[in-house]
C-alpha cells in the first residue's frame, strides 16, 4: 500500500536491528516535518532551497541566511557528503537515548552545501578522518516491548535518515533509463 502502514520497508529503508536494537527512538511528525519524514520513507533525504539566491539549505531552515528570503522550496539532495567532526556518545544524555549509547553524532557537508548534525551508523568512531566520505541511510524504528527487547508489533515510527561512512550503495531502479 502505498499510506506505508502495510508491507515491507521501502528499497533502501533498514530495519533499525540492522545497526543497535533500542538506538533510535521513535519520532513524531507534525505539520512542518512531515515532507521530510515522508520522502525519507521514500528513501530520500529533502532539504530546502532558497529560491531567490539559489542556496541549499538545511531541512530546518525557514529563511535565507544568505538573502533573508523566506521563498524556500523543497529540494532533494544525493544523500553523498564527507565528514566534518563528530564524537562518540558515552553517557545517555535523555533517558529515551538509554539504548543507544555508545553511538556516534556528527557533522556532515552535504556535497550540495548545507552542514546537517547527524547520526552516524556503521562505526564505532575509531576508524574515522575528517574529509571521509558518508552517504545517507535510512532506518525504520519500531517499538520494543517494554524491558523485552523483542518488537512489540506496534506501528513503526517515522523512517529517520542517518549516514553511514563510504559512498552510497546502488540501489536497483534509481537513475536507469
Amino acid at each position: 500500500m502505498s499510506d506505508g502502514t502495510t508491507g515491507p520497508p521501502p528499497t533502501g529503508v533498514l530495519a533499525v536491528g540492522a545497526f543497535t536494537a533500542g538506538a533510535f527512538p521513535l519520532v513524531a511528525r507534525d505539520d512542518a516535518s512531515a515532507a521530510f519524514f515522508d520522502a525519507a520513507a521514500r528513501g530520500e533525504l529533502l532539504v530546502r532551497r532558497c529560491l531567490d539566491s539559489g542556496d541549499v539549505l538545511g531541512p530546518e531552515a525557514r529563511t535565507c541566511p544568505g538573502c533573508g528570503s523566506a521563498r524556500l522550496e523543497p529540494f532533494v539532495v544525493s544523500g553523498r557528503g564527507v565528514l566534518v567532526t563528530w564524537a562518540v556518545v558515552h553517557q545517555v544524555p535523555v533517558s529515551v537515548l538509554r539504548g543507544a549509547v555508545p553511538y556516534v553524532t556528527a557533522v556532515v557537508e552535504l556535497a550540495e552545501g548545507p552542514w546537517l548534525l547527524v547520526r552516524l551508523v556503521g562505526t564505532d568512531g575509531s576508524d574515522l578522518r575528517a574529509g571521509q566520505p558518508v552517504s545517507a541511510r535510512f532506518v525504520q524504528p519500531h517499538q520494543p516491548d517494554e524491558g523485552s527487547g523483542a518488537d512489540s508489533g506496534e506501528a513503526p515510527g517515522e523512517v529517520l535518515p542517518v549516514f553511514a561512512p563510504g559512498e552510497p550503495a546502488a540501489v536497483s531502479g534509481q537513475g536507469e533509463s
